[in-house]
């Protein structure tokens, strides 16, 4: 019996890169999400032969459920709230603030660390494929594109897998996008994963060292 996971995030991202080659597009730069997209966008970025840039959006959780996506903020400040839990009435005003503002403190902190505060780069009229190892709410996808359309940027989205949900409302956004995986009995981006072990800030780093000191193609 084949398969059906993807080996690990660098497996995903060969096979993502390989599936956006073959239906011809083109890119100035790919923007990974941090942390699990950037070992994703390796390969993506080498194929192309363009600049892997990571992007920090952080979600917003839930209290006392931090799995749960409140919402997402990104490094413009984006922000993208789960209408069905903002509007239940559970929250105040003066609450999703604060959760806002400790969120725009982590991404700030992320950037210092990642990037050494340095800001992303131009985007204005550049094609930008955004990665991540998947997609369940999108929530964070969805801030950072908004932000870089924001910034003028024409942008793809990239994903190995994503429940059909999510598809459907990139296509009602007008967000093109290719995703390799749309299961119908989506429940968790790791369970298409062999290996979905926590991506640490160190092997971030690793992987920017990876690609900007390697080869590419021609």
């Amino acid at each position: 019996m084949e398969n059906r996971n993807f080996l690990d995030r660098a497996d995903a991202g060969k096979q993502l890169a390989e599936a956006l080659r073959e239906a011809g597009h083109s890119f100035d730069f790919v923007f990974a999400l941090v942390r699990g997209g950037v070992p994703v966008g390796l390969p993506v970025a080498r194929e192309f032969a363009v600049p892997l840039v990571p992007m920090v959006v952080r979600k917003i959780g839930m209290p006392g459920q931090r799995e749960l996506a409140l919402g997402a903020i990104s490094e413009g400040g984006a922000i993208r709230w789960n209408a069905d839990l903002t509007e239940s009435g559970r929250f105040g005003e003066e609450e999703l603030s604060r959760l806002r503002d400790k969120a725009r403190a982590e991404v700030q902190e992320k950037i210092g660390r990642l990037r050494s505060g340095q800001p992303l780069p131009p985007v204005a009229d550049k094609k930008i494929l955004v990665v991540d190892d998947g997609a369940a709410t999108g929530a964070t996808l969805l801030a950072a594109v908004d932000d870089l359309e924001r910034m003028g940027a024409a942008v793809m989205v990239g994903l190995p897998v994503a429940p059909a949900s999510f598809l459907r409302n990139l296509k009602r956004l007008g967000i093109p996008a290719l995703i390799l995986k749309v299961p119908l009995d989506f429940q968790a981006v790791g369970e298409w994963y062999d290996d979905f072990r926590e991506v640490t800030d160190g092997a971030v780093l690793l992987t920017l060292q990876q690609s900007s000191s390697s080869p590419r193609k021609a």
